[in-house]
């Protein structure tokens, strides 16, 4: 007998808005709502380290959320903790000393691990690759702490739970799957691919002490003071919330609708029940210039005119060659500027993520339609 749609019982995914007084109390707080037993358990950290950026720039996991994390975790019993992150393209000098500027690595307090050792290989069940390299610690945890950034993403509109888990592939082949999924879809479907293999555990802790809006996000985007942190143990309710705070559709978020229709988890508000301290964060600016992210999307799709890209900015720009070294289809050449083959591009936003003086930015649809017919 099918019962009636009245009686439905629909699953609640519950997630954890907090108004930051005592950060200390703040992270206690969000793992005792995560309801999770640590003693005994092998616990990875996993923050989000984009590249070298101070902690007031918003770029990366704070480093005092990591700290008292660990801090937590420890006096609940676990048995061992790593601190551990794979920021994109080439480190040079190893990763603690690259990533230092963030102050994660003396927060961690000893549990800092760099990746020197052999990736492990991961199955997936993807249209776009079968198997991918990743972090052995993904195979030697029992469960993950996974801490996000409240932040805008040029090309997925919004980062969260589920593209932090990006960061468990080698920083090299990431370009390569930019590459292998090369539009705003294609790639986030494949990162929902990636975040639906993990093999163990996660819970999640979003840092939302401070957060960036705009179309640069998520590497030099406008910095806010937010104050929250969020928690939950579902990655899609968690980066549901964070959509509908940020002013979104979530369904119009590509990885939110993705991981939806596959069962994930909710991307209604009627499916979270949500605690603590959720507000709508007024004047928050998503990407795409006062355009709706659909509307940009698709008239990329039907008019490449509009289609957003790379726009250099020469009074920043050091000509490192960053840009052109982490470019997944090699439209990039130093001459002696970077230089952006446009017919080549294909619009990840590499460049301006990885760029370390933030000389690369994002213009809107209608900067890059005026770029094209006066050929700048």
């Amino acid at each position: 007998m099918v019962p009636e749609a009245s009686s439905v019982v629909r699953p609640i995914e519950r997630v954890l808005v907090r108004r930051v007084t005592s950060l200390p109390a703040a992270v206690a707080e969000a793992l005792d709502f995560l309801d999770y037993d640590f003693k005994d358990k092998k616990v990875w950290v996993k923050p989000n380290l984009l590249g070298p950026h101070p902690p007031e720039a918003s770029v990366t996991t704070d480093p005092e959320i990591v700290r008292h994390c660990v801090r937590q975790l420890k006096s609940r019993g676990a048995v061992q903790v790593w601190v551990t992150d794979n920021p994109g393209g080439e480190i040079r000098g190893g990763l603690a000393s690259y990533i230092a500027p963030t102050g994660v690595v003396q927060a961690s307090e000893g549990c800092f691990r760099g990746p020197d050792r052999t990736p492990g290989t991961l199955e997936l069940k993807s249209r776009f690759v079968s198997r991918i390299p990743v972090d052995p610690t993904l195979f030697e945890a029992d469960v993950i702490i996974n801490l996000p950034v409240f932040k805008t993403h040029a090309l997925t509109i919004l980062t969260g739970a589920i593209k932090n888990m990006f960061g468990i592939i080698p920083g090299d082949y990431k370009s390569t799957l930019h590459g292998t999924a090369p539009s705003a879809d294609r790639f986030s479907e494949l990162l929902v691919d990636i975040y639906q293999a993990v093999p163990v555990p996660m819970l999640h802790i979003m840092d939302a002490l401070r957060g960036m809006d705009g179309q640069n996000g998520p590497g030099s985007g406008r910095v806010l003071n937010i104050g929250r942190i969020l928690a939950g143990r579902n990655g899609v309710a968690l980066d549901t919330v964070m959509a509908m705070m940020a002013g979104a559709e979530p369904r119009r978020i590509p990885m939110l609708r993705i991981a939806g229709a596959r069962g994930l988890g909710p991307v209604d508000k009627a499916d979270i029940d949500i605690h603590g301290d959720f507000e709508l964060l007024r004047g928050f600016r998503l990407p795409a210039s006062g355009l709706t992210n659909i509307l940009t999307m698709s008239l990329a799709i039907l008019f490449p005119m509009f289609r957003r890209e790379p726009v250099l900015n020469r009074k920043l720009c050091t000509k490192c060659g960053r840009c052109a070294n982490v470019c997944p289809v090699q439209a990039i050449k130093l001459n002696p500027w970077p230089v952006v083959n446009r017919k080549q591009c294909i619009s990840c936003f590499c460049c301006a993520e990885m760029c370390p003086e933030n000389a690369m930015t994002i213009s809107s649809a209608r900067r890059a339609l005026w770029n094209r017919i006066t050929g700048r």
